[in-house]
């Protein structure tokens, strides 16, 4: 490979803040912290930072573009939160019939199709409904009491639920219907709403079929209608890939070092309660899942707790929007290829449209929508008080408890995250997993140079901290 310096992607400098963050990204890359990267930030609305640097893969020697789809593991779990919100928020028209029964909150609608009138009722979810009342077939073995709320809290007591199938059946890891129909029929650990236990994976299939019970809809169409089209992302946020990608996708290794001293971290007991890891969450079991997600069968996969294939300015897109409370911003910067303009289903051409134009992806005010996805206001009562996770978003505080925004990252590093008050979001793409320590110096960095509060998450030493991120 050439070396690290000539991989930076040659375009024009957004911020003083980022020519800086160039010569970091050089240096840990010389010293081998590096393979491929992306960053990308907003502030004020404005991209500030839109990087890619290093090389697809270590057989791999192209280097990263700012188009580059990176698996980012658990930062999925983010995008699909923002989903199970926008359902809350918008709802959906599902067709009505006159003698249905069903109880919830609806406002009956009329609408023409095909020369046809036809009955339609738009159900928002909600979010303290029992899952059962939209997933029927959830409510045996003792899980007619949980809700939608413990899916998004972590506290449903499925924390384990599924859990060896990725070593022992990748297979069926990658089925993602009978994923659904196998979690419908476990029985819950704990009480709902008693612990706050990471749901791994178990997360994505709860979500995954909640929204699409919910909407009458496939997921995927439900990400494209909520976020993808509206954000003008076309291309550069997936949770399953299609056809017609495959050459743009990154390929992970993992820095040996730092996994080991994770493995041994995670194996202490006090470390696992300290943050709420279960016991089935090994790092034996990530070795496993580490040359599993380079497989195309995985990537193609729905998997929408740890499948996500984006780029970091797809994913700081993302976050910019929704610290304003949803609203659209101008079209990303000029690094090319643009942002959304590659099609979305590059082997259908048919499924690639566009909606009208929106300017808003909520119709909630911005404060209760943060809210909503904290759980503090109106929602407090909706999630275990201080846990780390609020409904669906990890909660980012400062070192001094400070609540300044939220976000999510994941397994190896990738993370995207935004504050709320500063107008700030950002996120990082990479493809050789540090479990954290580089994505927090890139953190640190920025933060500092811009004079913005570093989450605590990232505010250790730039040394492996101790405190590694497998979430």
């Amino acid at each position: 490979m050439k070396p690290f310096a000539e991989s930076v992607f040659e375009s024009p400098t957004h911020s003083e803040v980022e020519a800086k963050l160039r010569s970091l990204l050089v240096e840990l890359g010389n010293a081998d912290k590096i393979l491929g990267i992306q960053v990308c930030a907003y502030k004020d609305g404005k991209v500030i930072i839109d990087t890619s640097a290093g090389f697809m893969g270590e057989d791999d020697p192209r280097p990263v573009q700012p188009d580059t789809l990176f698996p980012v593991f658990s930062t999925t779990k983010g995008v699909t939160a923002g989903m199970m919100h926008w359902l809350a928020d918008k709802g959906y028209p599902r067709q009505f019939h006159i003698f249905n029964s069903h109880k919830g909150c609806y406002v009956v609608s009329f609408m023409y199709r095909n020369n046809t009138m036809k009955l339609f009722r738009h159900r928002k979810l909600k979010l303290d409904e029992n899952v059962a009342n939209i997933w029927p077939e959830f409510g045996s073995n003792g899980k007619d009491q949980i809700k939608v709320h413990h899916i998004l809290n972590h506290t449903s007591g499925l924390h384990n639920a599924l859990a060896g199938i990725c070593e022992n059946e990748p297979a069926v890891f990658c089925d993602f219907d009978e994923c659904v129909k196998r979690i419908a029929t476990v029985e819950p650990e704990t009480e709902p709403g008693c612990e706050q236990l990471y749901h791994y994976f178990s997360y994505g299939w709860l979500c995954g079929a909640i929204i699409e019970h919910a909407s009458g809809k496939k997921f995927q169409e439900i990400l494209e209608e909520a976020f993808v089209r509206p954000l003008n992302v076309e291309g550069e946020l997936y949770i399953g890939i299609p056809l017609g990608v495959e050459s743009r996708l990154a390929t992970l290794t993992f820095d040996t070092a730092d996994f080991n001293i994770f493995a041994a971290i995670s194996a202490n007991s006090e470390f696992r309660a300290a943050t709420g890891t279960p016991s089935t969450l090994t790092a034996d079991m990530i070795a496993d899942l580490i040359p599993l997600s380079n497989t195309l069968n995985l990537r193609r996969a729905i998997h929408p707790a740890a499948n996500g294939h984006f780029s970091a300015r797809a994913l700081a897109r993302y976050y910019a929007a929704l610290v304003d409370g949803g609203t659209i911003l101008p079209h990303h910067s000029s690094t090319l290829p643009p942002l959304g303009s590659h099609p979305h289903h590059p082997s259908s051409p048919s499924k690639n449209q566009k909606d009208e134009i929106e300017t808003k992806i909520f119709s909630n005010p911005k404060s209760k929508i943060h809210d909503a996805f904290l759980g503090s206001g109106d929602y407090k009562d909706l999630v275990l008080p201080n846990g780390k996770i609020g409904l669906g978003f990890r909660r980012a505080n400062t070192t001094d408890g400070l609540l300044i925004g939220f976000g999510h990252a994941g397994l190896g590093g990738s993370v995207g995250y935004g504050d709320i008050n500063n107008r700030f979001s950002i996120a990082v793409t990479v493809n050789k997993m540090s479990f954290g320590a580089l994505s927090g110096e890139i953190i640190r960095f920025v933060c500092s140079e811009l004079e913005l509060p570093v989450p605590e998450d990232y505010a250790g030493s730039r040394d492996f901290a101790g405190k590694p991120v497998i979430n």
